[in-house]
């Protein structure tokens, strides 16, 4: 038979089954939080957080960052990490609880019992983490009952960390912009290409096709680690090309780049005649940019010329200086799906038309539609898609 024991609390005796300990205060693990007919308890559910999968890109730099202000500040401190599913959030939070070597309490919402929860919460009296995984969908943006322990209106010596992960910022307007309660936000989106090449490097069983795949996940409004772990596995199954053959089929949303471009437009038989190319147009090209500052000087000129000798001087040189064989205008590309430096010259489009040139040090693409000829200069090369959020520095995992 187990053990019997009594625990005493005041005139109160609680009869127990097996071994029972009286501690000072938690040791670390993880705990979760339950609530039962005699009353709210903590229930360890490990010691650490354990990857059973590589942990991709695990920068040391942010994490090392908010370890350092722990050990130098004092109070509580509150971490937040947002972004999709799959960019990494929960498992920078995981290693970063791990590494400050706390007791972890994962915290979730009781509902009608919140009032209790967090008065039982505020009675830690231990250092310790509480994690809030998935945190808005836990409590809503009314619910202010977690910024009575942030504020310490229950007063402890103790500190707390909270650390929360959320998918959207869907939360208490009281927790942003207030440092002393959040002090840091971490925005996690678009993997960054060197992390999509070190996981290629280890997956791709078709190494060969490699930058193909690269420049296909540059191409989506959003890449995660699980995104992008299923697009190696449906090309490890099928091949590169059965899988670009059926890519509009494959679940993900394809980015759209609008750029701004000066355009330069010469038909074939001009092309030849002038030996017209890449470095004619440049040329052309900043004399169009400065026609209006070139345009207030020749007049100026003109106005000051003392005999008509001078003045048709002026003329010849002005009007040599603006010719061109190519027209030019201004020209905005929409609801391009592919960046313009990943173009690839005989198999993509560009405003339509094919590409026959990329030269990626003068921004510049070169395609043919008929017997046109188009040269354009990209004057936002660095544009991402409206839906495409800057990466950080993150943490990657599978």
């Amino acid at each position: 038979m187990a053990r019997v024991s009594w625990v005493q609390s005041g005139s109160i005796y609680h009869r127990v089954e097996g071994d029972v300990r009286n501690l000072e205060k938690l040791t670390g693990g993880i705990y979760e939080v339950g609530l039962d007919l005699s009353g709210w308890h903590l229930i360890k559910t490990g010691d650490k957080f354990t990857f059973d999968y590589k942990v991709y890109h695990l920068q040391r730099g942010f994490i090392d960052h908010i370890k350092k202000t722990y050990a130098k500040t004092h109070g509580n401190l509150g971490v937040l990490f947002n972004g999709v599913r799959g960019t990494g959030k929960t498992v920078t939070a995981k290693i970063l609880a791990n590494e400050l070597d706390l007791p972890i309490v994962l915290v979730k919402s009781m509902g009608e019992h919140n009032p209790g929860l967090i008065s039982y919460l505020s009675s830690f009296n231990f250092d310790c983490i509480f994690f809030f995984d998935e945190f808005e969908k836990q409590f809503s943006e009314g619910d202010c009952s977690i910024l009575q322990i942030m504020d310490g209106v229950y007063n402890s010596e103790f500190r707390k960390i909270f650390l929360l992960t959320t998918n959207d910022l869907a939360i208490n307007p009281n927790l942003m912009s207030r440092p002393s309660r959040i002090r840091y936000v971490r925005e996690f989106g678009n993997l960054e290409q060197e992390i999509v090449e070190e996981f290629l490097n280890d997956e791709l069983k078709d190494q060969s096709c490699k930058n193909e795949l690269i420049d296909y996940v540059d191409s989506l409004t959003i890449s995660t680690i699980d995104i992008l772990k299923a697009i190696v596995e449906e090309v490890n199954i099928h091949g590169i090309e059965e899988f670009l053959k059926f890519k509009n089929s494959f679940n993900v949303e394809n980015a759209h780049y609008t750029y701004y471009t000066i355009c330069g437009e010469i038909d074939e038989s001009d092309l030849m005649e002038h030996h017209y190319d890449v470095n004619k147009f440049v040329k052309e090209l900043t004399s169009y940019k400065g026609r209006y500052e070139l345009d207030q000087k020749f007049r100026s000129a003109l106005d000051a010329a003392s005999s008509d000798e001078e003045r048709e001087k002026l003329k010849n040189e002005y009007y040599e200086s603006i010719r061109r064989e190519a027209y030019f205008d201004y020209e905005s590309i929409y609801n391009q799906d592919k960046a313009w430096n990943k173009l690839r010259t005989g198999k993509d489009k560009f405003n339509g038309e094919k590409v026959i040139k990329v030269d990626v040090e003068k921004k510049i693409v070169v395609t043919k539609f008929n017997s046109r000829f188009n040269f354009y200069f990209i004057e936002n090369p660095t544009a991402k898609p409206s839906l495409y959020k800057d990466a950080g520095t993150l943490s990657y995992v599978l």
